[in-house]
Order: C-alpha cells, then sequence, then structure tokens
C-alpha cells in the first residue's frame, strides 16, 4: 500500500496535480464553493470564534494554495483534516493513490505495472490478481466480460488507473486501427472530467499524460475521428473526435466535452434518461466514439429512440447495413 511518504517523493507536477484534485474531492464532500467555506466546514463553533486558535493558521490560505497545487507536506494536518469530517472521507486515499505513481514513472515496466495495478482496492485489484497456494497475488491470463463492464460503468481514478496502465502495456496496435484500450481511456477520462472532481486538473492531466508518455508512442500518428455535426444554421460543422488517449499531439479536450453535454441534455430533453446524476451517468457510459455519428443522428431526428436499448439497436443496424 502506498503511503504519505510515496507522495512526498513524486515529482513536483505529479505532486501538484494529485494535491489539486484532493482539494477538490474534499470541496465536493463538504459541498463547500470556496476555500473559505471548506476551512468553516472544518471547524466548529467554539474555535471559529476564538482568536487563539492556530489551526490551519485560522485563514483560508491553506487551501486556496492547495487547490493551486501546491504539496502538503505535513502528514498530521491532513490527519486532522480527516478526523474533523468523521472517518466518511480519506484524504490518505486520494494523495497516495497508485494512478500518481503510474503517472510518475516514464519508463514504466511490466513488473512495475502490475505492482502499480495490484495496491488499488481490493474489489479492483481483484478483477486482475488472484492469489496462488501460498498467498502470493498473480495475474490473470486475461478480464472477465464482468471485470471489463465494471471498468467500462465506474466513474473513478481506480478505473483510469487500469485503462492508463493498459495504455502503457499494449503499444503495438496498426497505423489506422482503433486501439479499444486507448479508446476506453479517453472515453472514461471525458467521463470523470463531467460527473466527478476530476475536472478540476482534466486538462492538465491530459496534458501530462501525452508529455510523459507520448515517447513511447513516437511511431503512432495522432489518431482523430473527423466527423460533422449539426449547427444552429441547419448546417455541419467539421468536428475532430479524440480516439486515443496517448497520441503525441493531444487534441483540446473542452469541444469534445461540450459535444458530450450537449447530447447527453438532448437525451434527457426527449427522455432516454433521468435528469440526475445517475442518469447522466448512464448516458455517459452508453456514449462510444466509434459509434458518434450514428448517435448524433438519431437523438435528433424528428422521431428519436424512446429507450437506451432501442437507440443502441438502431446505431448497430446503421452501422451494419448502411454502409
Amino acid at each position: 500500500m502506498y503511503t504519505f511518504e510515496h507522495y512526498l517523493t513524486l515529482s513536483r507536477r505529479t505532486k501538484s496535480l494529485a494535491t489539486r484534485y484532493w482539494c477538490a474531492c474534499l470541496k465536493a464532500h463538504l459541498n463547500a464553493k470556496s476555500a473559505y467555506e471548506m476551512k468553516r466546514k472544518l471547524l466548529n463553533e467554539k474555535e471559529w470564534g476564538s482568536k487563539d486558535n492556530d489551526w490551519l493558521n485560522k485563514s483560508s490560505r491553506f487551501f486556496n494554495k492547495k487547490e493551486a497545487g501546491e504539496p502538503v507536506i505535513r502528514y498530521n494536518v491532513i490527519n486532522q483534516i480527516d478526523k474533523r469530517i468523521n472517518g466518511d472521507f480519506c484524504s490518505f486515499a486520494i494523495l497516495c493513490h497508485p494512478l500518481w505513481q503510474l503517472l510518475d514513472n516514464k519508463q514504466p515496466t511490466d513488473t512495475f505495472i502490475n505492482q502499480v495495478l495490484s495496491q488499488l482496492p481490493y474489489n479492483y485489484a481483484s478483477l486482475l490478481f488472484k492469489e496462488n497456494s501460498h498467498g502470493q497475488l498473480i495475474r490473470k491470463t486475461k478480464l472477465t466480460q464482468k471485470a471489463k463492464q465494471k471498468l467500462t460503468h465506474s466513474r473513478d481514478i481506480h478505473a483510469l488507473t487500469y485503462w492508463l496502465a493498459f495504455c502503457l502495456e499494449k503499444k503495438t496496435v496498426g497505423y489506422n486501427q482503433i486501439d479499444i484500450n486507448q479508446l476506453c481511456a479517453i472515453q472514461h477520462l471525458l467521463k470523470i472530467a463531467i460527473v466527478t472532481p476530476f475536472s478540476s486538473i482534466t486538462d492538465d492531466f491530459y496534458v501530462y499524460v501525452n508529455e510523459v508518455f507520448s515517447p513511447l508512442y513516437s511511431r503512432m500518428p495522432v489518431m482523430r475521428y473527423r466527423i460533422l455535426i449539426p449547427n444552429k444554421n441547419n448546417g455541419y460543422t467539421d468536428f475532430s473526435l479524440p480516439m486515443r488517449l496517448i497520441s503525441g499531439n493531444c487534441l483540446p479536450l473542452q469541444p469534445t466535452l461540450g459535444l458530450y453535454k450537449k447530447l447527453c441534455d438532448r437525451a434527457i430533453e426527449i427522455g432516454l434518461v433521468a435528469n440526475s446524476y445517475d442518469g447522466m451517468n448512464r448516458f455517459y457510459n452508453f456514449i462510444c466514439h466509434s459509434e458518434i455519428v450514428e448517435l448524433i443522428n438519431l437523438l435528433f431526428q424528428p422521431t428519436p429512440p424512446t429507450s437506451l436499448k432501442a437507440l443502441k439497436q438502431q446505431i448497430l443496424y446503421r452501422l451494419i447495413y448502411c454502409k
């Protein structure tokens, strides 16, 4: 299990991303809108009214600096924050997450990747590892279909760690072929950028991943899917959709995030999913970049499908018989 000492030994840039993400998660957990509110909710009434209280310097500067990426250097401060939240939030699980160790190694070996994945929470590590008769973890030959579905439907950084690891393990896909691991990785990143606090670091994480690992893909071209999407002028706009997490020359994510949200709004409008967190997550799980053209056309036709199942059936029909 990775510890606070492992967090402290990360490179400055990786540590900054981890800190910013931790602070965003804490803010969301506290339902706070600012660093001031975060501080206010962690202090009790007596402490707040005391001029002598020195906890976290009695100002919001601590959280402002962490939001900007300044690393945490004192274990006791983090421990005290977690104690004040009464155990239903674990800062160390975020700051010491295996994802940051993976991101911090520019030349990860298969052994290192297995070590990182084995340090994930048990319900994730057990998807890929099992104990032998000596109690040692050994890697399974492949993921089961159920395990793949769990990763696809997850909305956390545990699954992101898996997809990034799979991208780093297999780099031999042909020039113009779809790399399933890369496709799942970029789709997962886009999803958690919308429905989780990971949105606070998504763009910087994406750029950093490509800076660190694109040399491993030096012979791989940028994989993008050029499509036409309807615009407000009853015409079409040329659009490039990323098909890989790591490609050496990453595309801006904000246009694609905007497209995701537009499609989800339409799905809610026509009753395909509920206007709720779970409903939106269901739809984002449904999106597949290789089916995006058919998805757009069906969502915006005069008589759209009435369920995700019917929508998938019509998408598959078009892909098979209308090409």
